[in-house]
């Protein structure tokens, strides 16, 4: 069936709403209930398990936000004379912060509002005159940004989180940085049932300052680092390229022009590294702390033997992140954290670049002095490569826990040492 509002194909004949302009297609009615009790208080209880989200090595994260909505139709309001739907409205919150409202979130319209409160929450309320027809409400909240929105997989997708209450107003527990879509379905009681009248939605942006913090231990000393950025900064580079992040689409030889190393929040990280360091911010003893860090603090995506990590992280069965995205996910597969790696290095004044190895992904590091250390030859292989008189050295950013500047695994490709692979073909070091 088609929508009689925007005309969009709807595959599901038993579908209540269009999911693309959330216009409603017949009366719902839910199930009948017992009406349950009213939430305590308007934070604790307003949020599903799944609002927990993702939990990685970052401890804290997210200031402010930003949020964008797309429309919604209600019965009452069924046809919007003009293009309006398409529209984004600006309310400003600080001189450095603003929302972008569209749908039913356009102040133009008095259906929504959206405010912060004084408690760290972000408030989406119907304005009095409509919430008064109603008893209970549906509301839907989608987190466009949510790690695993875009995945592949059906049972690791994420799919927005739901909440019913008969209370006009639903609350986001925290000032997080994303965009985000809200839709109510708003009930009148009858006969012990709820029968939908309404629908409304919209999708905000909270535009602003993010900043994530870490803590990590490294040779038995804890250290505390943090990243500050704009999340207009990081939604540029999320929107770039949205059909180009693999490599049959621009080859490995566009991968240096994935290390934007002099972005805001990859500046602010180095100079916290710098200062978490204490000692003389160069040589490989500082290069092999920036190293533990990525490795210690960066999550690897979850994967299965029929999806990989980039399927569950980004929808895409390859995808090259630049790394404020890395940083805002604080997680990434091997491409993803040596690209991080990569940009922190040359941030500092190091020369650096990408190692591309069968299935496998490096960072680079430039150093003019290098020392193995101890290690097991039946474990690990040291691979370097001179280019322009200066010797790089590979760095392994996958593992959990430190691994040393230059040592790969010995196991190589089926059996071949990754060495051997070095300098044939399209295999070797890409450098900045």
């Amino acid at each position: 069936m088609f929508c009689s509002f925007c005309g969009s194909f709807i595959g599901d004949e038993q579908a209540r709403f269009c999911p693309r302009c959330g216009h409603i297609l017949n009366e719902y009615r839910p199930p009948a209930q017992e009406r349950p009790p009213a939430p305590t208080g308007h934070y604790g209880n307003e949020r599903s398990d799944a609002w927990n989200g993702h939990k990685n090595k970052v401890i804290a994260a997210t200031l402010v936000l930003a949020l964008a909505f797309g429309a919604l139709i209600s019965m009452d309001t069924l046809v919007y004379p003009d293009d309006s739907y398409k529209k984004i409205e600006i309310q400003t919150v600080t001189d450095d912060t603003y929302f972008e409202l569209s749908g039913d979130f356009l102040l133009e319209r008095g259906i929504f509002s959206v405010s912060l409160t004084d408690s760290g929450s972000i408030a989406f309320a119907l304005n009095e005159e409509i919430s008064s027809k109603y008893d209970y409400y549906y509301w839907k909240l989608f987190d466009r940004d949510h790690v695993s929105s875009n995945s592949t997989s059906f049972y690791m997708k994420y799919n927005g989180d739901t909440l019913d209450k008969d209370e006009p107003i639903l609350y986001f527990l925290s000032q997080k940085a994303g965009e985000y879509d809200i839709s109510v379905e708003c009930c009148v009681e009858s006969g012990g049932d709820y029968i939908c009248k309404a629908v409304y939605s919209g999708t905000v942006s909270y535009v602003g300052t993010i900043t994530k913090e870490y803590v990590w231990k490294y040779q038995g000393k804890e250290y505390s680092a943090q990243a500050t950025f704009g999340y207009e900064d990081y939604r540029q580079y999320r929107d770039a390229d949205p059909y180009g992040r693999s490599f049959s689409s621009f080859g490995y030889s566009r991968i240096p022009s994935f290390v934007t190393y002099d972005t805001g929040g990859v500046g602010t990280l180095a100079d916290s590294l710098a200062e978490a360091y204490g000692g003389d911010p160069a040589g490989q003893d500082f290069a092999s702390f920036v190293l533990a860090f990525v490795q210690i603090c960066f999550d690897y995506p979850p994967y299965t033997s029929f999806m990989d990590s980039d399927k569950y992280q980004y929808g895409q069965d390859e995808y090259f992140a630049y790394p404020l995205e890395t940083i805002f996910y604080g997680m990434g597969d091997c491409e993803d954290t040596s690209i991080l790696a990569a940009a922190l290095f040359k941030a500092l004044g190091y020369p650096a670049g990408v190692v591309v190895i069968p299935g496998h992904a490096l960072a680079a590091v430039g150093l003019d002095s290098y020392s193995p250390g101890n290690y097991r030859a039946a474990s690990y292989e040291i691979i370097s490569q001179t280019v322009g008189g200066i010797t790089y050295y590979a760095c392994e950013t996958t593992c959990s826990s430190p691994q040393g500047i230059g040592l790969v695994s010995s196991y190589g490709d089926k059996g071949t040492p990754y060495s051997e692979f070095v300098g044939k073909q399209r295999y070797g070091f890409y450098i900045v």
